[in-house]
Formats: structure tokens, C-alpha cells, sequence
């Protein structure tokens, strides 16, 4: 039973710490310290109801279980700072830990692409919110994540940093 657990959880998810503002069809596995080898996989499913971009980004934490759906809306696609295009949007975020703590965050993110290096393309993403998840410190009412995407198609690297985890490190597969 636990090795299809483990099955599951690699096939059915992407490591999303810091995922850009855009949706993007990818799925992967992370890899979290300093927390003793967790891993996380999840999924992103973009949408566009009434012609607006949205996406659904989902995460399992696997062997402490937590799970988290992140709905996200792109309001700004297409800014231009210093010749290089960022997006802006909103995000809400539900989470449930292990053993019964749930929470949620409320708030807006960035992407900032990075000039072409190479056949290497890249993203800084960023995001912060306000809401509640018991962690037992002030921190508790701030989501924050910042990543560093860097895509070499279809593969794609994150490097990144949240209120969750002190770093993670992520393989992602986009199609």
C-alpha cells in the first residue's frame, strides 16, 4: 500500500513553492529541506473561463501528508520592465497538514521573465498573502514563496523558498 501511495503521489503532482502568476500545463516532484527528505509532487491545470486565465495549482507533501489547491487569476499578462515582460495576478490558497491543521491565504504574485540565456529561458516569480495556517508564530498570517524558473523545453528547473519550506528544489515536466 505505501509504495502505491508513493506512486501516486509522484505521478499525480508538481512542486509548485513559488509557481509563476501564468498558468502552465506541468506536473513534478520537489524535493524540500531541511525537513528530512520530504517530497512534494502536485499538478497545474490551466482554464479560462469568460476568457480570463486561471489556473488550479494542487500539491501533495508526502510522508508528512499536506495537501494544498491554489486557484490563481492573471490580471496584468503582458507589463514590460526594462525590456523584459512581467505578469501580475491574484492567488488563493487552501492547506491541510497532518495532523488536522487547516488554512488559507489570500493575495497577488508576480512573474518577471528573464532574458534568454541561450536555449535556456527563465522566470523570477514571487507572492505574498494574508490569511491563517497554525504554525505557532507571528508567520502565521503570511503566505510568502519566491522561485527561480529556469525552462529548457519541455523540462523546466525551480529553485525556490516559501513560508513552508526553507528551500526546495524541483523537476517539472510542461506540455
Amino acid at each position: 500500500m505505501k509504495k502505491l501511495l508513493i506512486a501516486a503521489v509522484i505521478f499525480l503532482g508538481l512542486a509548485r513553492a513559488s509557481a509563476p502568476v501564468y498558468p502552465e500545463n506541468s506536473i513534478g516532484l520537489g524535493y524540500v529541506y531541511p525537513t528530512a527528505g520530504e517530497l512534494t509532487a502536485g499538478l497545474v491545470l490551466p482554464f479560462a473561463p469568460m476568457g480570463m486565465e486561471t489556473g488550479l495549482d494542487l500539491e501533495v507533501r508526502y510522508p508528512r501528508l499536506g495537501i494544498s489547491a491554489a486557484g490563481k487569476i492573471l490580471l496584468l499578462p503582458s507589463l514590460t520592465v526594462g525590456g523584459q515582460f512581467v505578469s501580475v495576478g491574484l492567488y488563493s490558497e487552501l492547506r491541510y497538514a497532518d495532523p488536522g491543521l487547516f488554512g488559507g491565504y489570500l493575495g497577488g504574485g508576480f512573474s518577471w521573465e528573464l532574458p534568454q540565456m541561450g536555449p535556456v529561458s527563465g522566470a523570477l516569480s514571487g507572492r505574498l498573502g494574508l490569511g491563517y495556517f497554525p504554525k505557532g508564530s507571528w508567520t502565521s498570517f503570511v503566505g510568502y514563496g519566491l522561485g527561480l524558473r529556469l525552462y529548457y523545453d519541455p523540462l523546466a528547473l525551480e529553485l525556490a523558498t516559501n513560508d513552508r519550506d526553507l528551500f526546495r528544489a524541483s523537476l517539472l515536466f510542461l506540455w
